[in-house]
């Protein structure tokens, strides 16, 4: 499939009956235009009468065994630091081992 001026190009095959092929190729000299867009045509009024489709839903990647036994070191770590500065533990800190914690009870 490829892109043109907003346009997708389709490369693809029709399997048409003789007489519907009789009939497309009247429609195109009925209305003066190539069978590209004649097919363009009749396609996208086709599509504009379906419902909009259901969003796709979103899945959260799953982290890898590996992400997750990094993430734990980088909390250990980061626990180790909280400790070790006591009550003048930065607020960021805490913040930040918290949202480490819920991410890995989350995946892991």
């Amino acid at each position: 499939m490829t892109e043109r001026q907003g346009m997708f190009t389709i490369p693809t095959r029709l399997f048409l009956t003789p007489e519907q092929r009789a009939k497309l190729e009247q429609m195109v000299r009925a209305e003066k235009s190539d069978l590209a867009s004649a097919v363009s045509q009749i396609v996208a009024e086709f599509l504009d009468t379906l419902p909009e489709p259901e969003p796709e839903p979103v899945v959260a990647p799953v982290e890898s065994r590996g992400a997750i036994r990094q993430r734990r070191a980088e909390l250990a770590r980061l626990r180790a630091r909280r400790d070790a500065a006591g009550g003048g533990a930065p607020a960021w800190l805490h913040a930040y081992i918290a949202d480490l914690e819920a991410e890995i009870s989350r995946n892991g």
